[in-house]
């Protein structure tokens, strides 16, 4: 049988565009003679669709899809995810199942509903879905087919496809990329197939839908656990390959590539989705000479080109000259707009007009942040006047601790490196210069700097970059207590500051820009701490 894997990026809430697309897909899959394409999950409305599917009138256009395609679809079969509306059996009303929809090709079709709900972290289909409990194969020109939907794989319903002779598992998902995760991926989709003694097949979602990002990757896997074929991570692809008795013929070896690079390639693609999907076309971003809006304008510039980014220089009393010649020569490297429009003088005037407010008070951070949030008022200016998106380039590592301005630096559309800590901010400005020096040297070498006061350094405030992203990922990312935090060898005193700070400015996340969300933890729906609490007991706790 020949399969076609129909990896797409689709667009939440908009059905009508989502069907034309699965729809030309399936044409083309016909064309090179499948019998068979599978689609990802909920590929007819898009996922995660969160709260819409609340609305009634989006429940209706995504069931009138499906039915649409049964009318429409002849001479090939094809399995795509959507959501079903059903009776309770309770009389209390209807539930939604997020379904697998097996079209035969000649007018029928049978409903898979997903029994294992994603809910953890990005996902909350709890909060939306019934679990189902069909359970069987699909019987296509003899072959015996367990067809599958996400966490079902590691389900019960796995183990009920295998008893009831399954030749072949197929597997409809929308997994969240996060970085480093591709060795562990394919290594679990191995041991599926090599546990059960069956070739599978897994179709992934490509694209980024606000937050959160898919890389695609489908994957078609032998059944000793070997990986024969592998789609292109962050692209469309239509993947064909042919199983002929229990083996894949035709297939293409994996691609391989490295994690710093799929890194690059996830925020690209963040970038460009999220703009195109926002109907915008241009962004704008503050380029201050330093690493992150060096890195961030690097990105923007590779997912919408050089035309559709405008670089600002918003120099302030305290900027170095170096910054803004820094500023310069990325932006002519990388061939984009740049603009320079001090803020010295609006600095000045604010200053002036705050003076009776301020009588014999020295400057402090009030000072600071005034800069800083002149900077966003300029930004916002320039997005009124032009409709440009503002790209927002603060860290991880600066947004977990708080050291970032509200209303200021903060400002912006979309938040890019808000989950990429420091460390790995350098990694990404080295794979982009692997070939040719784009970010100019200078920015790679100099230390970080707000630059909003005589002879700053961001180690005034914080740890080493390198111990500070070290205590906040095995916090954050691996969960791990206070006591385990310190017993990994970094000083009590510091682990103390640091959590401090974590806990303390949850204020400011919660009035954050969303960001795109690469790791296994990040802020926003993955990070649901409360903004007042009294949760300092757990310093002299080892919970």
């Amino acid at each position: 049988m020949k399969i076609a894997l129909g990896q797409i990026n689709l667009v939440i809430g908009n059905v009508e565009d989502n069907i034309r697309r699965i729809q030309e897909h399936v044409s083309q899959a016909k064309e090179q003679g499948c019998r068979l394409i599978v689609f990802p999950e909920m590929a007819v409305t898009g996922y995660p669709p969160r709260d819409l599917v609340t609305r009634s009138g989006f429940v209706t256009a995504a069931r009138l899809a499906v039915e649409e395609l049964v009318r429409n679809i002849r001479g090939i079969a094809v399995i795509v995810g959507g959501l079903e509306s059903q009776p309770s059996g309770t009389g209390q009303g209807r539930v939604l199942h997020n379904t697998a929809f097996l079209l035969d090709g000649e007018g029928g079709m049978v409903p898979c509903h997903k029994q294992v709900l994603g809910d953890y972290d990005l996902l909350d289909e709890a909060r939306y879905f019934a679990p189902g409990q069909t359970t069987g194969c699909w019987e296509l020109d003899g072959l015996c087919i367990g067809v599958s939907i996400g966490e079902d794989l590691n389900g019960p319903l796995l183990k009920a496809q295998v008893e009831a002779g399954a030749d072949l598992l197929i597997n409809i998902g929308s997994f969240p990329y996060y970085f480093d995760q591709e060795t562990s991926l394919q290594a679990t989709f191995s041991q599926i197939a090599h546990g059960n003694a069956l070739p599978l097949v897994w179709v992934n979602q490509v694209g980024a839908n606000d937050e959160t990002i898919f890389a695609g990757q489908s994957l078609v896997v032998d059944a000793e656990g070997n990986i024969c074929a592998r789609a292109r991570p962050f692209r469309e692809e239509l993947l064909i390959v042919e199983l002929e008795n229990g083996y894949w013929h035709g297939a293409m070896p994996p691609v391989t590539t490295n994690s710093i690079a799929m890194l690059h390639d996830a925020l690209v693609m963040g970038i460009r989705d999220y703009v195109h999907k926002s109907g915008f076309t241009d962004v704008v971003l503050g380029l201050s000479g330093g690493l992150d809006s060096a890195v961030v304008a690097c990105l923007a510039v590779e997912a919408l080109g050089p035309e559709r980014v405008h670089g600002i220089s918003l120099p302030s009393p305290y900027s170095s000259p170096g910054s803004i010649t820094d500023a310069k020569a990325l932006a002519e490297n990388l061939g984009c707009s740049f603009q320079i429009i001090p803020i010295t003088d609006a600095f000045r005037s604010v200053k002036e007009t705050l003076a009776d407010c301020f009588i014999d008070l020295a400057l402090d951070t009030t000072e600071e942040n005034i800069q800083a949030r002149l900077r966003g008022l300029f930004w916002m200016a320039l997005s009124n006047k032009f409709g440009w998106l503002v790209l927002n380039a603060s860290n991880k590592s600066e947004l977990a601790v708080g050291y970032t301005t509200l209303y200021g630096d903060m400002c912006g559309s979309l938040a890019v490196l808000s989950d990429v800590y420091k460390s790995d901010v350098y990694r990404l400005a080295d794979w982009i210069n692997r070939e040719k020096e784009i970010i100019p040297a200078a920015t790679m070498t100099k230390p970080p700097s707000a630059e909003l006061r005589p002879g700053q350094e961001d180690t005034d405030s914080l740890p080493p970059y390198g111990i500070l992203d070290g205590i906040l990922r095995l916090f954050i990312e691996e969960r791990k207590t206070i006591a385990e935090v310190k017993e990994a060898g970094y000083p009590q005193e510091t682990v103390d500051q640091v959590l401090k700070l974590l806990l303390g400015t949850e204020y400011k996340r919660w009035q954050a820009a969303p960001g795109l969300r690469v790791s296994k933890r990040g802020f926003g729906s993955g990070w649901r701490m409360p903004l007042v609490s009294s949760y300092q007991w757990l310093w002299n706790s080892d919970a």
